[in-house]
This record gives C-alpha cells, structure tokens and sequence, in this order.
C-alpha cells in the first residue's frame, strides 16, 4: 500500500504525557513531541559528526550523492554503536524516551530512542528537515498478524524516494530500502505508519479515508504500543523480506527491461 509519508494531516496538539517524568519521582512531565529531534547545536552531536568526519568519511560537501552517503554513514553507525534494547529487557519500567544524546552517552534504547537519536544526526548533518522523518505505526508479519508497535526514521533520499533506515538493526543493508516496497500488503515484515513527526511538525497519515482519521493525538500509535513490536525477533523477518524478497524482484525486473 502506498503511504504519503510525508504526512496527510497537520496536528496542532503535539504535547504527549507519561515518557519523562521528574528526578525521584513518579510525577510524568507534558513534552512536545518534536523536541526529541530538535538537537543541531547540541555539542555532544557535534562532536559525533565530527568524528564521523575525520575517520568514516562522513561528507561535508553538497555534490551529488553526499546527501545520501550522509544518511548511509549516520545509518551503519547507529546500527554499530547503539544496542537495541525491547522495553521488557531496559532498565526503565515504563516507555520512558530518552533524548538523543542521552541515548548515545549510553549506547542502548528501544526503537524510539535508536529512531530520535538516528533522525537528529540526519538533520544536524544539514540535511534539510523536511527530508526526514520519524514514523510512529505498527509492524505486521507476512499473515498480517501484528507484532505490535513500533518506531522507524525515514529519509527521502535525493531521487525524491522516502526510504525506511530502521534504526534497530545490528548491520545495515548495502541499499537503502525504499519504504512503499516494505509497506506492501504480504511481505514477511511490513510496516504501516500512523503519523510521523519532525522538529517543526507532527502529522497524522491516512490509512483509509480521512474522515475517518484526525481524532486524537497519536491516540492509534499509544493503543498500539501496549504491544510493542519486540525487534530482536522482528529483525530477521526485516532481512528476509528486503534482501531475499524485495532485492531479488528487482533484479529480475531489470534482466527483463
């Protein structure tokens, strides 16, 4: 199925409950969704990019292709340095996000925290805001059975195509995968969005018809993160489905053309 990943509808209200809460206590803090990735001046992610700079040939230059090998270096070190943690194994008893950099001071998060941290070092990197995204939906297996809820960052590459790097894998694919072609009805693992979110705006993205979407805020993703897709086991069914599936299409589609 195809998505408008940019996003259908803007939602005015962005203020989420119970994912910070005060030092020593239970008391949960109201935060604006957004500035989960709201961290370019940050000095600890300057420090990560520059260091990307010197010794894994991050790109600082804006020449065809340097956008997209941004996102492929900040990608392989996310799955490199960052253990994915399920919600069931983490330190934490309730779904408490962690900020990017408090995600990278300890090398471990869940799908959400592996997402923030990957998106902001995107756009603090310079690539354009509006070319990326982190995507709150559900994962299903290739029954259609849901493996619950899960996060991803997406990245509209510099051909224009939206591209899904999840942030909880332990390697990365030699390609970036487009996101239409995991989001298709069938695969082993496919994601389908519900809103996404960047650090100016959060939008809800239609499934169906709209008149039946824009009635609460991020309401469908918190009903479905009681269930939350645990991707330690997710990950393989990932692989399976882009490399053994997806890629092998494609190479058959170009021995025909």
């Amino acid at each position: 199925m195809a998505y408008n990943w940019e996003g259908d509808l803007i939602l005015q209200d962005c203020a989420i409950d119970k994912k910070r809460y005060i030092i020593g206590s239970k008391r949960p803090i109201t935060t604006d969704i957004r500035e989960w990735i709201s961290f370019g001046d940050n000095i600890i992610m300057k420090k990560i990019l520059s260091n990307l700079r010197e010794k894994h040939g991050l790109p600082a230059t804006k020449k065809p292709g340097d956008f997209d090998r941004r996102a492929v270096v900040i990608w392989r070190l996310i799955a490199r340095q960052i253990q994915y943690v399920h919600d069931t194994t983490q330190y934490k008893k309730d779904d408490f996000w962690l900020f990017p950099p408090e995600t990278w001071q300890i090398r471990r998060g869940d799908c959400e925290d592996g997402s923030f941290l990957l998106a902001s070092l995107l756009i603090a990197s310079g690539i354009s805001p509006f070319c990326v995204r982190v995507v709150l939906g559900m994962a299903f297996d290739g029954s259609g059975k849901s493996l619950g809820g899960h996060c991803w960052p997406i990245y509209k590459n510099e051909a224009g195509i939206w591209c899904i790097l999840e942030s909880t894998l332990d390697a990365v694919p030699y390609s970036m995968p487009e996101a239409d072609e995991l989001a298709e009805v069938g695969r082993t693992f496919r994601y389908a969005p519900l809103y996404c979110f960047n650090g100016h705006h959060l939008w809800e993205i239609f499934s169906s018809e709209p008149d039946e979407s824009g009635k609460g805020k991020l309401d469908k993703y918190f009903r479905a993160r009681k269930k939350r897709a645990d991707m330690t086991k997710a990950r393989g069914f990932f692989f399976r489905t882009y490399q053994t599936t997806i890629l092998a299409q494609r190479r058959k589609d170009a021995k025909k053309e």
